[in-house]
């Protein structure tokens, strides 16, 4: 191992043992943000807490600009780093200023093989985010793999400074669909929730969280040209049309984006948005929906109540689609 690498690797199970609140989810937002590895975010972090450079916000400071940095995916920590990036010339610099979140926030497949020939091999030598995925090749059966964008830049890096070179070079082809990415330690990602907290961790593990990433069937909530059962039927290719339950879910409010679609987005734990449910019975379907609804949105947990008549309200845990691109939102746009 290199031995600035196994520095890293060292450091990294320090900062864990002595730092036990450096959550999945922050290293999640640090790989969004800059592209960077789990070791290297749990890295920057430690030195950021234990202030080895310097950079601090105050809390004034934060206070005047957090709506707006958190709207682009900031915490304080990050954005912390994110000052320290511009008064420096460090590499991190550079290779956070080739890729902002708008190209990490996408998502990719490509073929697995070369050093990648399943998805573990993949997730143990990249440390990045991956889900598998199966299809047919020309040589019959394929594994692939999904990778966002900060992923792809990841494993870019890592075959170009292998030693003796790697040949292999995946093809990426970016898919425009809803990211889906349940944790299975937290209740992230859900909506209006603010699940760095420490009571939406898990508590009991006996009691995982639900909807899991790979539930189906699944109960989905929709506000938009979904609640039409016939919209819905062509978008899923059933024969029949759709059984549509009345529901509302709490703590998210309805926007609009580009003055004509809706845009869910978080909204106070009493904010109420009404709508219809649908129990979705295949990963197939699903997939047709993350088309869809496209990579402006990402998929959610949320806790939906559904309309049973005459008054009767029955809860499901379920999932729903919130809009991602906060400052693409109409100013004035915001339904009752």
């Amino acid at each position: 191992m290199d031995p600035m690498q196994q520095y890293l690797e060292e450091l990294a199970v320090k900062v864990t043992r002595f730092d036990p609140e450096v959550t999945p989810e922050e290293v999640a937002r640090w790989n969004y943000i800059f592209g960077y590895s789990r070791t290297e975010a749990l890295v920057i972090i430690s030195r950021l807490r234990a202030n080895v450079n310097g950079h601090r916000l105050s809390d004034g400071q934060w206070d005047l600009i957090r709506a707006n940095r958190e709207a682009k995916g900031h915490s304080r920590e990050t954005y912390a780093h994110q000052l320290q990036l511009w008064s420096s010339n460090s590499s991190f610099q550079v290779r956070q200023r080739s890729s902002g979140p708008s190209n990490a926030i996408s998502t990719y497949i490509f073929k697995l093989g070369g050093p990648f020939p399943d998805i573990e091999s993949l997730r143990r030598a990249v440390e990045v985010w991956a889900e598998a995925r199966s299809g047919q090749g020309e040589e019959g059966d394929t594994e692939f793999a999904c990778v966002n964008g900060a992923g792809k830049r990841v494993i870019e890096n890592w075959l170009e400074t292998q030693s003796p070179p790697i040949s292999y070079r995946p093809t990426f082809i970016r898919l425009s669909w809803s990211p889906k990415n349940l944790s299975e330690n937290s209740s992230h990602p859900t909506l209006g929730i603010d699940c760095t907290l420490p009571q939406h961790r898990m508590q009991d593990i006996n009691r995982p969280f639900a909807p899991a990433q790979n539930e189906c069937p699944v109960w989905y909530f929709f506000y938009g040209t979904l609640m039409d059962p016939q919209t819905l039927q062509k978008c899923i290719s059933i024969p029949q049309s759709p059984i549509l339950t009345p529901a509302s879910i709490r703590g998210g409010i309805l926007r609009t984006w580009g003055r004509k679609y809706m845009a869910l987005v978080d909204g106070p734990a009493t904010a109420q948005v009404h709508g219809c449910a649908y129990r979705v019975l295949s990963s197939e379907h699903e997939e047709y929906l993350r088309f869809r609804e496209t990579e402006a949105y990402e998929v959610v947990r949320c806790c939906i109540a559904l309309d049973s008549g005459e008054g009767a309200q029955e809860e499901v845990q379920g999932l729903t689609f919130r809009f991602r691109r906060l400052g693409e939102l109409d100013a004035d746009g915001q339904f009752p």
